[in-house]
């Protein structure tokens, strides 16, 4: 079924990497937000002196030293330190780990963290390059300008997700929707001006393994709006990055969608889900995959598929 096929399979991590706090004081104060924990005074905190889940404390802790300062608070709300002339700088998220194997993240969620932030995980973990969406154009513009050529821009799932909200599943699948055909005119614009490499992540089957359950919808993947966006990639030498669920028929479509346009690339988003934290899911990809995998094909899965399919340097 798949020979005309070019379904592209590319190292996917499905992380998830917001943090909400509830004060809004100490989201505007790192200085405060330390003080209000250090018992011992010793100007940091310790995982004992911490008031909520460890994984929280893990997500702010950016160099793992087990201890949490006012810049890491700083860094992670993407603000300078107050009364001091602290803008994070790429310097400060550390050098490249390429003791390993480098990797290539096509599925990396940025959500509210600063791109400081983002670099500092994928340095200490050997990920060269990341991206993918949902981000506004701002955003993508805030992260290129940080991140230069290590961040992977994509566009496009705000906008199918608008669709989803106001008009179902059946409006996600209509080419002829209004805010569909807009967004096509957008990306377009962003292709021909270099903004962006890909479009997705596209939601076509997410019905159980998206966290939130009003996100949760099953399309057909070889909708039409599917197959114009293929086309629009394939015009610009892009990928699109699609969530389909190991379902039957769902896989038959995505085989459809290929020969579609046989010279389009499709990112195969997952067929699962992991919601472990950063360096644990990039640890579970080394050990639990690469490892198992020929030196050849290792590299080829890690980064060499997408620096060829995205254009990576």
């Amino acid at each position: 079924m798949y020979k005309k096929s070019m379904i592209n399979l590319l190292v996917s991590l499905a992380i998830g990497l917001g943090v909400a706090f509830s004060s809004m004081v100490w989201a505007k104060n790192p200085n405060m937000a330390v003080s209000k924990r250090d018992s011992n005074g010793d100007g940091k905190v310790s995982l004992s002196e911490w008031d909520k889940p460890e994984f929280v404390f893990n997500k702010i802790d950016l160099n793992g030293d087990g201890f949490i300062t006012a810049q890491e608070f700083a860094k992670k709300w993407g603000i300078p330190m107050p009364g001091g002339s602290n803008n994070s700088s790429v310097g400060d998220a550390g050098s490249l780990d390429e003791s390993n194997t480098i990797i290539a993240d096509v599925h990396m969620h940025p959500m509210s963290q600063s791109p400081i932030e983002q670099l500092t995980w994928m340095n200490r973990n050997g990920v060269k390059w990341a991206g993918l969406g949902s981000m506004s154009r701002f955003k993508r513009e805030r992260f290129t300008e940080v991140m230069k050529q290590r961040y992977i821009p994509f566009g496009g799932q705000g906008e199918m997700n608008k669709i989803f909200f106001q008009h179902g599943s059946d409006g996600v699948q209509d080419e002829n929707n209004e805010i569909f055909e807009l967004m096509m005119n957008d990306l377009e614009q962003e292709f021909e001006s270099g903004n962006i490499k890909g479009i997705g992540e596209l939601f076509g089957n997410n019905r159980t393994t998206n966290p939130k359950p009003n996100f949760r919808r099953k399309t057909r993947i070889d909708a039409p709006t599917y197959r114009a966006i293929l086309d629009l990639v394939e015009k610009y030498g892009g990928a699109m990055s699609i969530h389909v669920q190991w379902d039957s028929d769902s896989v038959e479509q995505l085989g459809v969608l290929a020969d579609h346009n046989p010279n389009g690339n499709i990112i195969w988003a997952h067929c699962g889900n992991d919601g472990s934290k950063y360096d644990k899911g990039i640890d579970n990809i080394r050990n639990g995959l690469l490892a198992n995998l020929s030196q050849e094909t290792a590299e080829k899965v890690a980064y060499k598929n997408a620096q060829r399919l995205l254009d990576l340097h």
